[in-house]
């Protein structure tokens, strides 16, 4: 017969995602595994590239490498971390008694997963260093939240009821009904840890008067799918033998003027009196008032006819050419973590309510692939797209692979090659590409993830 007992030491209950710390006398520092000082500056003159050292090897064999920007900030902007997350069930007891021989279900339990991050800070380093340090641990307290979900063998929602709560049977059928699947539920957990990340960032900022942003790009392995998750312009793809899969999209003034336009058109307090919600080809002048313009409203994707009013003077929302496009004239990315604080230049208007934290979430079913040596992963910040295509980065890597299978370190190596080739070479105080173009000015950060291994499928290499 089973006895009970007073529990010695009762388990404890995890304790939330932990608040930033304060932060050392020197705040910057680069990536936890370049094992670099918290003083290194970069001689921006040189823009030597950095990567791991020879005996610090990476989960998953992951290649990194990245460069310093030419002079547009003191320091390197970016940011990263490649880290193992172990999921743990987590045990809640109300009583003080336990069973001397506990169940199954209270037993330890413990889910991997492998987590990249990339994260591309804007007005200081300070918002990226702060997500390099918790955004992971946000994500694996909203993934702990689900972890029985997450622990079944099954691709849609199982009928267990979370946290024991009666009246869940209608929510459990509910879901079955909407076939909402696992899928959608690790969705979630990372589009809160980001929300949740993103108040830390803002906490943090206003009680150490700092300011800046960042942008946001994640990569999570968890049972054997990639969760890819974005807020910025950085990008990931997969590059295979025929194929080149982009996991990810670009959120910039460009691509997202309808969102943005339409917030406007919600709550025009938001503009003050110093912007309009509408898009104009050009700046409209007083001469036109009158006139017929051609112009874009939220609901627009193409363009229509106004008479020009005076109203049409103010300065546009969304505003520029193609990457050159501006929120408020301020800020080119429009999602990212941080930038609680900042403003349109000499107004009381704050930008961060145009601004998204939530990240676009995509998945990469790894077993629905066959992949061959050379297949990889690349997750890179702006620094690199800005001079290379997805085709230009995945031919690039093809053919550096097959010229080096037979190197142990080739992804980094492949990593290291691809920040050269888009820092380019110092000509007459600019840097240029092979070609004479100009290379990229930018900070440029670099994961290579490989996707093969002996058994020809995605697992963590050692």
């Amino acid at each position: 017969m089973l006895k009970r007992l007073r529990a010695r030491n009762p388990p404890v209950k995890r304790s939330p995602a932990p608040v930033c710390e304060e932060p050392p006398d020197n705040v910057y520092c680069r990536p936890h595994f370049l094992h670099q000082t918290g003083e290194t500056i970069l001689d921006q003159t040189v823009r030597p590239i950095l990567f791991p050292p020879r005996n610090k090897k990476l989960p998953w064999s992951t290649g990194y490498a990245e460069v310093v920007n030419a002079g547009k900030s003191i320091v390197n902007e970016d940011q990263a971390t490649c880290r193992p997350i172990i999921l743990k069930k987590r045990v809640n007891i109300d009583e003080d008694w336990v069973f001397l021989c506990p169940s199954e279900d209270t037993q330890n339990q413990e889910i991997m997963a492998t987590y990249w991050g990339l994260f591309d800070g804007h007005g200081g380093p300070v918002a990226a260093i702060q997500a390099s340090k918790h955004l992971h641990h946000c994500i694996r307290e909203q993934l702990e939240e689900i972890f029985d979900v997450i622990s079944k063998p099954v691709s849609v929602l199982p009928p267990i009821h979370l946290g024991e709560q009666k009246g869940n049977e209608s929510e459990t059928s509910y879901a079955r009904e909407k076939k909402i699947c696992i899928e959608n539920v690790v969705r979630g957990a990372v589009e809160i840890a980001f929300k949740k990340c993103d108040e830390l960032i803002g906490h943090y900022q206003a009680s150490h008067n700092e300011t800046g942003g960042c942008t946001a790009l994640v990569t999570l392995h968890l049972q054997g799918k990639f969760y890819v998750a974005s807020a910025g312009d950085s990008r990931a793809i997969v590059v295979q033998k025929n194929d080149v899969t982009p996991l990810s999209n670009e959120f910039t003034a460009f691509t997202e003027r309808q969102r943005i336009q339409h917030l406007a058109f919600l709550k025009p307090e938001l503009l003050g009196k110093e912007f309009s919600r509408y898009e104009f080809p050009r700046r409209v002048k007083r001469n036109d008032i009158g006139k017929k313009i051609l112009y874009r409203d939220y609901f627009m994707s193409g363009w229509g006819y106004k008479t020009a009013e005076e109203d049409d003077l103010k300065y546009p929302l969304v505003h520029g050419d193609g990457r050159q496009t501006r929120v408020m004239d301020t800020i080119a990315v429009t999602r990212g973590l941080g930038d609680h604080q900042l403003m349109v230049y000499d107004t009381d208007l704050h930008i961060k309510p145009f601004l998204s934290c939530i990240p676009e979430v995509t998945v990469f079913d790894l077993g629905q692939h066959k992949f061959e040596q050379n297949d990889v992963l690349i997750m890179a910040t702006d620094g690199l797209w800005d001079v290379m295509s997805n085709q230009d980065v995945a031919d690039t890597t093809k053919k550096f692979l097959e010229d080096h299978k037979h190197e142990s370190r080739r992804y980094t190596m492949l990593a290291q090659y691809l920040v050269l080739k888009a820092r380019g070479i110092p000509y007459n105080n600019d840097w240029t590409l092979e070609d004479g173009s100009f290379a990229s000015p930018d900070d440029i950060s670099v994961f290579v993830i490989p996707l093969y291994n002996l058994g020809g499928t995605a697992q963590p290499l050692t």
